[in-house]
């Protein structure tokens, strides 16, 4: 009896060492890795709405972005300038100068939000306000 229980068991663990061979263990595939999003960008045409103690305006943008660098153009109430600035993430700066005779530098500072941004303005001695924009 000790023979056969010993011939059972070598039997049954030769079946389970070729069935384990035929079908190993599967290990789930790796996990991929995550899909970084893509850096915000300002390049584009903006249409801004800007809140300031004259009023509100309305200025058109062009910007270029290229790595942190912003570079465009302003055209608006006040005439057609060159703006530079800088981006760091979703927070922007940029700046530029309007006015024919006596130059003001106004100075932009905000986020990006996919299409959209916000911020506040300083325009020297004009005093500061808020503006809102969306891409073209």
């Amino acid at each position: 009896m000790k023979t056969l229980t010993a011939v059972a068991a070598l039997v049954t663990t030769m079946a389970a060492t070729f069935a384990f061979a035929q079908n190993p263990p599967t290990t789930p595939p790796p996990t991929p890795p995550a899909q970084e999003k893509p850096a915000p960008s300002l390049t584009g045409t903006w249409g801004l709405e800007v809140t300031h103690s004259a009023g509100t305006s309305t200025p058109t943008l062009t910007i270029t972005q290229t790595g942190e660098k912003l570079n465009g153009t302003y055209v608006g109430t006040y005439g057609e300038s060159v703006l530079t600035g800088s981006i760091t993430g979703s927070d922007f700066t940029f700046s530029l100068e309007i006015g024919t005779e006596q130059k003001v530098t106004v100075v932009y500072t905000g986020t990006l939000a996919g299409d959209t941004v916000k911020g506040t303005v300083t325009m020297g001695e004009m005093g500061e306000g808020t503006f809102t924009g969306k891409r073209k």
